[in-house]
């Protein structure tokens, strides 16, 4: 885990959380890499479906050269949680990708790990929050 207090959140991080979700997937589908930078802490890693932890700069890299590719996102869900209390948010959506070369349509689930964010409330992202942490999966 990226702590070992669990961060305290306030009355409305669950609203949070799930707008910090679906910015990560508006972001993901235009290729916004900058927006998605936004939305990560420095450290985060992408745990893919395949079981390959990939860390945020190689992530962004592969988005800007086209490596991986989303095309759609289709929100099934978006849920607030908690692993060994610490705060999450469990996302699934139907996403239509380019993935080192295999273009597909995946149930995706990201269960995002939700850390307060130091430079709150920027433009790229209002929630004051970041995924420190993203672990995908098939739903």
């Amino acid at each position: 885990m990226p702590a070992t207090n669990p961060p305290v959140h306030p009355a409305d991080s669950e609203d949070a959380s799930i707008r910090l979700y679906r910015l990560l997937c508006d972001a993901m589908v235009a290729a916004d890499t900058a927006a998605i930078d936004a939305l990560l802490t420095e450290d985060c890693v992408l745990t893919h479906m395949t079981g390959y932890p990939q860390p945020k700069v190689e992530w962004l890299s592969d988005i800007r050269d086209g490596t991986l590719t989303y095309h759609s996102s289709q929100l099934v869900s978006a849920e607030p949680d908690t692993i060994d209390g610490f705060p999450v948010v469990r996302g699934r959506s139907r996403i239509n990708a380019t993935v080192w070369g295999t273009r597909g349509t995946w149930n995706l689930q990201i269960v995002g790990y939700v850390v307060p964010d130091p430079a709150a409330s920027t433009a790229r992202n209002p929630t004051g929050w970041r995924f420190s942490r993203l672990d995908a999966s098939r739903f």
